[in-house]
């Protein structure tokens, strides 16, 4: 059951996200996720939801392969950071409410990128963990060069979907000990 759940919540959030990204446009800087929500706050906050939802439930699942319990905290701190995201707006004339939109979607990113790069390292699967990485680091170096776009946003987020099913997917190796 568990893994239908990780399969459908990531199916669920994943072609939402690439729906309501289509509503500002995959490539322009007008096409941003929190731009969008100044559009559609009702829309951009199911976006969030769906999001924390598919990530945290899949994350969650990753962790419990393991004997970490860390990764609780950082899941509360990325919460709290999406929350921020969706709660205050992405407008520059409110200055306040745009800081704090920014600084949510800031901690949101960060830390649940690391997060989901930990899990990799921890379960000692190092072909998603240089992935995982290699995508950090690119998304970050094409946000300097073109600013905020739909495509960049979505890109570490639809990459994290794709490699935390596979990873809650596969079976877990048995160890048999010979004495």
């Amino acid at each position: 059951m568990k893994k239908i759940i990780c399969i459908v919540t990531c199916l669920i959030a994943g072609i939402y996200s690439l729906g309501y990204a289509s509503l500002g446009g995959f490539h322009s800087n007008s096409g941003a996720l929190s731009k969008i929500g100044l559009e559609h706050p009702v829309l951009f906050a199911i976006w969030g939801l769906l999001t924390v939802v598919a990530l945290t439930y899949n994350i969650i699942i990753g962790f419990m392969k393991t004997k970490y319990r860390f990764y609780i905290i950082l899941l509360i701190i990325s919460i709290a950071g999406m929350i921020l995201t969706i709660c205050f707006d992405f407008d520059y004339n409110k200055h306040t409410e745009y800081v704090l939109h920014c600084a949510g979607s800031l901690t949101f990113s960060a830390v649940m990128g690391i997060t989901v790069f930990l899990l990799f390292l921890l379960n000692k699967n190092y072909m998603f963990t240089v992935i995982s990485g290699a995508v950090l680091i690119t998304d970050l170096i094409l946000l300097i060069i073109y600013k905020e776009t739909a495509l960049i946003e979505l890109m570490p987020i639809l990459s994290g979907y794709i490699m935390l099913c596979i990873h809650n997917l596969k079976k877990e190796k048995v160890k048999i000990e010979v004495k």
